[in-house]
């Protein structure tokens, strides 16, 4: 089985350690995050692997640019693997954006909780459903990477949804996703009972093996958290399909950033 795995991601896995050592090192997100102005940012961006998408000196150029290189990137990986995986790398880097819009126009429906939650449902059984045409090694994995974004997407959603807008439990737990890792759906209901930021801190520090006092600290607290995950299965025997998802997931996190420091 050794054998058969070099054998089907040997030159792809290779390709994934490359661009990853693209991937932009905290230093020149610091020089980003201090530039004075489009111009200069762009400037830093133009040393980069998306300095070569910017085509326009603004705000919307540089988005413009990222959305480019992250299809490119996307696309030079996907296109490698076979059709069974593929579908695995599509459904959660491109359906899930399409999902957003479908949220947005339930907005003003007379039931958009109702709504929200079939949307998810669906989307969760035919990501899940796709993860088992791999090995359970690998699935595994996957899981895991898959199962921590949820659990940041739906800690965020509680704290956005119970501490600041103060939605009822029931309307809360309505926009949870039913795809976890450390935060099942049972324990994201007794944290809906947490009254304020630093009670849901002392509440899940265990997890996190951090505390946040802020609302920066907590989103950087659930980003490190969710990192874990993403570089842990580039350790040990390299060769597995989580490692170029992995790797898109790091520059779609890398992208974010960068649209943060834009706007």
């Amino acid at each position: 089985m050794p054998l058969k795995k070099a054998i089907q991601y040997g030159s792809l896995s290779a390709r994934c350690h490359v661009m990853r050592s693209r991937l932009i090192i905290p230093k020149t997100l610091e020089q980003l995050a201090a530039s004075r102005g489009i111009g200069e940012l762009v400037n830093t961006l133009s040393v980069t692997p998306y300095g070569a998408f910017i085509s326009e000196v603004s705000a919307k150029g540089v988005h413009q640019g990222l959305s480019e290189a992250f299809v490119y990137q996307r696309d030079k990986i996907i296109h490698t693997l076979q059709k069974r995986h593929q579908e695995i790398f599509k459904l959660f880097f491109n359906t899930k954006y399409t999902l957003l819009d479908k949220k947005i126009a339930a907005a003003v429906s007379t039931n958009p909780e109702e709504i929200i939650y079939r949307v998810d449902k669906i989307y969760i059984g035919l990501l899940k459903k796709s993860m088992y045409t791999i090995s359970p090694s690998e699935r595994s994995q996957l899981k895991k990477i898959v199962g921590s974004y949820f659990d940041l997407l739906n800690l965020y959603n509680l704290v956005k949804s119970r501490l600041l807008h103060r939605l009822t439990i029931e309307e809360t737990l309505a926009y949870m996703l039913p795809f976890t890792e450390k935060f099942n759906l049972s324990e994201l209901a007794g944290l809906c009972h947490v009254p304020n930021l630093q009670q849901l801190s002392s509440a899940i520090e265990p997890t996190l093996n951090e505390k946040f006092d802020s609302y920066e600290t907590f989103h950087k607290a659930l980003y490190r958290y969710h990192k874990q995950y993403l570089l842990s299965v580039w350790n040990g025997y390299p060769f597995s399909i989580a490692i170029p998802f992995s790797l898109l997931r790091l520059i779609e996190m890398e992208v974010s950033d960068i649209r943060a420091i834009t706007e």
